[in-house]
């Protein structure tokens, strides 16, 4: 199964241009094949997301660079390569799981023409491991022109690391890696699962100073690499990620935030 790669390195799909087709050659177009219907489909936008819990103000997470705030929330603006925008809400909670702490990361991306482009919602398990940040699983609902939905799984390999340790983070050049399995549902059928794991690799490129919406942070660069593709990540201590760029065009920027705090 190739891998839609939008969904794996931005947590986003790709909104489709002109062509009506996707980065893997499938048809964005209506099901019924119609691409020229009259009747147009108005999703029903969901509701904006908002944590479980309030934040514990004596709270430390255990890697500022990924800090998982219960209770925090940041939004960013996600500007593609057709020139479509939309926003993005990240809201964080805990849950225990056999007796594990696990956080629990919520997402929602709703295109501003009121979702007729693209809404998702995904959520993302995680725990500490030390200074580092294992991840255990994601899944992501994304619903493209109204129409066409896809419900993916990323079950992750044992030992993940979705970011690693602070003294790792402060070397350049260092690298890290995790990998899953990607199970599309589509309704009606079975599960599919990948034949072949993805693997994301992690390089730190070094500080820099990254000025956005909501502030100017000091920040380390990491590379994301998968196959033939990339994104160009910017994290800030206590604030996580703050700035994001893909190979094909995609930027996200953190706009506003409250819960976090940037450590300088």
């Amino acid at each position: 199964m190739r891998v839609f790669f939008a969904i794996i390195v931005l947590s986003a799909a790709v909104l489709c241009g002109c062509s009506g087709v996707d980065n893997n050659g499938n048809s964005n177009r209506p099901a019924n094949g119609n691409g020229n219907s009259n009747k147009p489909v108005i999703p029903k936008v969901p509701e904006p997301l908002k944590p479980g819990e309030a934040v514990d103000p004596r709270f430390k997470p255990c890697n500022p660079y990924y800090p998982l705030v219960p209770g925090s929330i940041a939004k960013y603006v996600i500007n593609y390569p057709s020139g479509a925008v939309a926003d993005r809400t990240v809201v964080v909670d805990t849950a225990n799981e056999d007796g594990r702490k696990v956080f629990v990361e919520r997402a929602q991306i709703v295109d501003r023409s009121g979702g007729m482009q693209i809404i998702q919602s995904s959520e993302g398990r995680y725990v500490c491991d030390g200074g580092a940040v294992r991840v255990l699983a994601e899944k992501f609902d994304t619903l493209v022109a109204g129409e066409n939905r896809s419900n993916i799984d990323f079950n992750y390999r044992e030992n993940s690391l979705m970011m690693a340790d602070p003294d790792t983070i402060s070397r350049k050049g260092a690298t890290w890696q995790h990998a899953f399995r990607q199970v599309q549902h589509t309704p009606g059928q079975a599960p599919t699962v990948s034949d072949e794991p993805t693997v994301i690799v992690f390089e730190v490129s070094g500080p820099e100073q990254i000025t956005t919406a909501a502030g100017t942070f000091k920040a380390v660069k990491i590379t994301r690499k998968i196959r033939d593709g990339y994104t160009i990540d910017y994290y800030a201590p206590g604030m996580g990620l703050v700035r994001r760029t893909s190979k094909e065009g995609a930027s996200w920027e953190l706009r506003e935030y409250s819960g976090l705090k940037p450590i300088e």
